[in-house]
């Protein structure tokens, strides 16, 4: 387990806690009744721990297909970096600051990386990996209603007081942001959004759970060049196929429709039923954007 960990960046605590509640691998035991991790299940582990620590919820990916794992992951299977410098040293003050439910001590130590590490550095570097924690630990019981929903709102509050500077002009591309119709976590939305604008978009931001039919009219009201849904939590939900399908009916064809979020994977075969792209991560999001400027200049 040692060796494995060293390979995956896991914790043995982490390993043992994947295997029993979620079932993510099933190593064979040795007569001493050492666990036997096959190559295959060492790469399953180093996926879903990117996966996780680019936000996904264990609970949803930790049983998915190794094809739908690298799809997911789009890249290399590689174990995660953790924060480096004074992003890791900012983020265990965060996550301190979380669980002693002190949202003005927390505010001030995002405003203060935002001036450290810049805009960028302080969504990738600092707030990614703190919505990661603050959903597993929240999914485990380990955090309660009134620290992640404080924390929350705070960490909405500095990705839009931080990305005003960015605001395009209004000649700029728009981007409809928002969650669908039954998703109610709007942190993945917010982040969303401020990376938008630190890339020059023009962001209509309508927040969290909106039918589609609503989304796709503020869409055609602003002429968007593409919708950006936010899919977090639940991962199971039957009437979001649905919505994706009248949020396609009902924009302009040129339209695009991006979707991400922890449980956005979830739902790869509705994504594909209407043409939408999975975005698992901040840097994806930044390459689709770029793309569909690129097309439009064209």
């Amino acid at each position: 387990m040692r060796r494995v960990a060293d390979q995956t960046g896991l914790s043995p605590h982490v390993l043992r806690v994947w295997e029993r509640r979620y079932g993510a691998v099933r190593p064979e035991r040795s007569e001493s009744n050492r666990r036997l991790y096959s190559q295959e299940e060492i790469d399953r582990l180093k996926l879903l721990a990117r996966l996780t620590a680019e936000g996904h919820g264990i609970g949803l990916v930790a049983t998915l297909p190794r094809s739908e794992l690298e799809e997911l992951a789009g890249g290399p299977v590689v174990p995660p970096q953790a924060p480096g410098g004074e992003a890791a040293g900012l983020l265990e003050e965060a996550w301190s600051q979380v669980r002693q439910l002190d949202p003005r001590a927390l505010r001030d130590t995002l405003e203060r990386a935002s001036v450290s590490l810049g805009v960028p550095g302080l969504n990738h570097g600092l707030i990614v990996p703190l919505i990661a924690r603050i959903g597993t630990a929240w999914e485990q019981g380990e955090l309660s209603v009134a620290e992640e929903h404080a924390a929350s709102s705070v960490i909405k509050e500095v990705l839009f007081l931080t990305s005003r500077p960015f605001a395009a002009s209004a000649s700029g591309p728009n981007l409809v942001v928002a969650t669908p119709d039954g998703q109610l976590h709007e942190l993945g939305a917010a982040l969303v959004a401020s990376t938008a604008r630190s890339q020059g978009w023009e962001v209509t931001y309508l927040g969290a759970s909106l039918p589609a039919s609503e989304i796709a009219r503020a869409a055609m009201r602003h002429e968007s060049r593409a919708v950006a849904l936010s899919v977090v939590y639940p991962g199971d939900d039957p009437q979001l196929p649905g919505e994706l399908e009248t949020l396609r009916r009902c924009l302009p064809g040129e339209a695009a429709i991006l979707v991400g979020g922890r449980a956005a994977g979830d739902y790869i075969a509705a994504l594909r039923r209407v043409g939408a792209t999975l975005v698992p991560d901040l840097p994806a999001l930044i390459g689709e954007l770029a793309k569909l400027r690129r097309v439009e200049a064209a």
